[in-house]
């Protein structure tokens, strides 16, 4: 007689590939306190070291959401993150719960965030009214990634200024991405209205950008990035005149465009 078989009656390699296809979120929802066998599972350090705290999905291909039931969260908030805080390396967070995550335990080894489908505006205000956020991206965040949710170009003076206030905050950051995450969601910076004082950083050794124009990749070549050794972008349009450069600061730099 055939014998069904039981999800327990898996062996630990097993359960592992199948955790491994699902989003993590899912996993710590569902086989967190089932039983001592899958907390050792599901909260081991390999496994929850790298933690995405959103849920894709997709109306179309340019309408997505990266939302988490609120009862799912609340779980993982109130019940889980205080295990597997400390061993958490990388984060990643959307809008509508990252002040619940940030909020709900330290993260003491934690060096990578990613901010996904932000507002400009909502993002803006996290980095400058969130306290506990500001100490993170000072004291230990030395990546960073941004993606910003259905940008205006109205609005790129937001961002701009989102960049600056980065680049000042962020003492220890080594690489940073500022929307340039999904290839079908993306924001076009501006930045040549800025100071070139105000675009500065001792640290930041790659950086990933889209930008508007190409002339404006040429403010970020002004020696005040003493640091960095790749940048990457991706520009919307190209058009002469091209802004004159010294070539003395263009020999500085080993710039990667793609």
């Amino acid at each position: 007689m055939n014998r069904c078989l039981n999800i327990f009656d898996l062996p630990d390699e097993i359960l592992l590939v199948i955790c491994n296809k699902i989003n993590i979120v899912d996993v710590l929802y569902s086989l967190v306190d089932v039983n001592q066998r899958f907390d050792r599972l599901v909260l081991d350090p390999l496994t929850i070291r790298n933690l995405s705290m959103t849920i894709r999905t997709f109306e179309s291909l340019y309408d997505q959401t990266f939302s988490i039931d609120d009862k799912i969260l609340s779980r993982i908030c109130d019940k889980i993150l205080c295990r597997i805080y400390d061993q958490t390396n990388t984060l990643t967070v959307e809008q509508y719960s990252v002040k619940r995550i940030l909020h709900a335990a330290n993260y003491p080894q934690l060096y990578s965030l990613s901010f996904i489908n932000f507002e400009e505006e909502i993002l803006n205000q996290y980095l400058t009214d969130d306290s506990i956020l500001r100490d993170l991206l000072s004291k230990q965040i030395t990546h960073l990634n941004i993606d910003i949710k259905n940008a205006h170009r109205e609005w790129f003076k937001i961002t701009s200024k989102i960049f600056v206030l980065i680049l000042s905050l962020c003492k220890k950051l080594i690489d940073l991405n500022l929307c340039d995450l999904f290839f079908e969601q993306k924001h076009w910076n501006r930045i040549s209205r800025l100071t070139e004082t105000s675009l500065t950083s001792s640290t930041l050794t790659k950086l990933k950008i889209n930008l508007r124009t190409f002339t404006e990749c040429l403010f970020l070549l002004n020696g005040n990035f003493e640091c960095l050794t790749t940048l990457i972008l991706h520009v919307e349009m190209i058009y002469h005149p091209i802004r004159h450069i010294d070539n003395a600061v263009c020999i500085r730099f080993r710039s990667s465009f793609l």
